[in-house]
């Protein structure tokens, strides 16, 4: 069940078994069913998960009702809202399970001790968070290009997982509508 997290951090730093096990015994495994929250609007985020299986989004909802998808979530892959964890303050957004989903998650304050005590693990956060920040800046740029510039980037950067995603939950995600991605995806189909 660690597997998949433990080769993750292996991607960025060497721990030792002893510090494995000891982050291990401080993660606990949630199973979501499909459309279950695993945070919702309003809630304070207490914990930081990682994805074993399956996906989430994350978004947020309009005075009108629009959906804005912010980021989706899939196996090896962290997600949680940082600012209310960070503040302990509401969060303005909602993550739900796109299908049946396993994350493990972890505890701010348990993560925190851990710091302490495994500083490696500190530093493996720490080149997860640089690493989530260029991705960020990237996605503020890509906002401001045009939709079939934002659909290419989307391809490069999420092709694999455009399968398991509504055309609804693109767009969302992309920040058009599902007209402009189906016109989109006509002509990029008839590129091919």
């Amino acid at each position: 069940m660690h597997t998949l997290l433990l080769n993750h951090i292996a991607r960025y730093v060497t721990l030792d078994d002893a510090a494995q096990q000891t982050f291990c015994d401080a993660l606990e495994l949630k199973r979501l069913r499909r459309y279950q929250y695993l945070l919702q609007e309003g809630a304070i985020c207490r914990h930081d998960y990682f994805v074993i299986k399956g996906g989430v989004r994350q978004y947020e909802t309009d005075a009108g009702g629009k959906e804005r998808i912010i980021h989706f979530g899939f196996e090896d892959w962290w997600i949680s809202d940082r600012y209310s964890l960070l503040t302990q303050t509401p969060s303005i957004y909602n993550i739900e399970a796109l299908e049946a989903t396993e994350v493990l998650q972890i505890n701010k304050d348990a993560l925190e001790a851990l710091f302490l005590e495994i500083p490696l693990l500190e530093r493996y956060f720490h080149k997860v968070l640089q690493q989530a920040f260029a991705i960020w800046q990237r996605r503020i740029l890509l906002l401001q290009k045009s939709a079939e510039e934002r659909y290419n980037a989307f391809l490069q950067d999420y092709g694999a997982i455009e399968q398991r995603l509504s055309q609804q939950h693109i767009a969302a995600y992309l920040g058009i509508t599902r007209e402009t991605l189906s016109r989109i995806r006509s002509q990029y189909a008839g590129k091919i």
